[in-house]
């Protein structure tokens, strides 16, 4: 009897501790929390980046990944490469394609661009502008409706990264739909709280700039031409 009495006891003061956590949350967030809300406005601004991403899993198995957006023009530029050496099947793959408004391009082998069709519902160029303006292009920039919700963060020390001075913030994303925390670290811009770099534990790094520059195109005017007839995000 003892026993249960105490069990429930120590239940009722961990529930007790888990409202007044959050109930301490929504009056006075965190200053990481608070950090991360205004880079996710900040991000609902953006009409033109660059990003890249660099994952070295292990000795022999290497992936990047580049991509230039323009959502004033409704592009989107991608490059791949991934690669696998030392092992019984090496190989090495790279692919480019340039989005233009509902189109798709690909690259190939000898340098020009061949127009493959519709790019479908999801995975434009429109598409991923869209999620831009709602702050939602989670694979082109950080996901921080995730991350305000769910994660936990330390403040880290000031830094320079692409030419911009940030401030770095470690931090822990625990969520119902991750099988393990996603733990890592971003260094958010100092003025405009847009984010700079963002590492994962698991190896990926992350990197964006040039936002809101202008963004040139490798590619003929008669392929970025149609994107000005399908109009710019909302």
């Amino acid at each position: 009897m003892d026993n249960r009495r105490w069990l429930w006891r120590g239940a009722c003061l961990l529930v007790a501790g888990v409202i007044f956590w959050a109930v301490g949350q929504a009056v006075n967030p965190s200053s990481g929390d608070t950090e991360f809300k205004k880079t996710l406005e900040s991000m609902k601004q953006v009409k033109s980046f660059r990003g890249a991403y660099i994952e070295s899993a292990s000795g022999t198995q290497h992936s990047e990944r580049l991509w230039d957006v323009d959502c004033n023009r409704v592009i989107v530029h991608q490059q791949s490469h991934d690669s696998q050496t030392g092992a019984d099947s090496p190989f090495e793959m790279k692919e480019e394609e340039l989005l233009v408004g509902d189109q798709r391009y690909t690259r190939s082998g000898d340098g020009s661009w061949e127009n493959t069709g519709y790019a479908g519902e999801r995975g434009s160029a429109k598409w991923y502008c869209d999620n831009v303006a709602r702050g939602t292009a989670r694979d082109l920039l950080p996901d921080m409706y995730t991350m305000v919700s769910h994660a936990l963060t330390e403040k880290g020390d000031k830094k320079t990264v692409n030419g911009a001075r940030c401030r770095e913030w470690k931090f822990a994303v625990r969520s119902l739909g991750l099988a393990a925390p996603l733990q890592g670290s971003m260094c958010i811009g100092l003025d405009d709280h847009l984010p700079y770099e963002m590492t994962t534990k698991d190896g990926g790094h992350y990197s964006y700039s040039d936002y809101n520059r202008p963004i040139q195109f490798e590619a003929p005017e008669a392929v970025l031409q149609p994107a000005s007839s399908t109009g710019g995000s909302n």
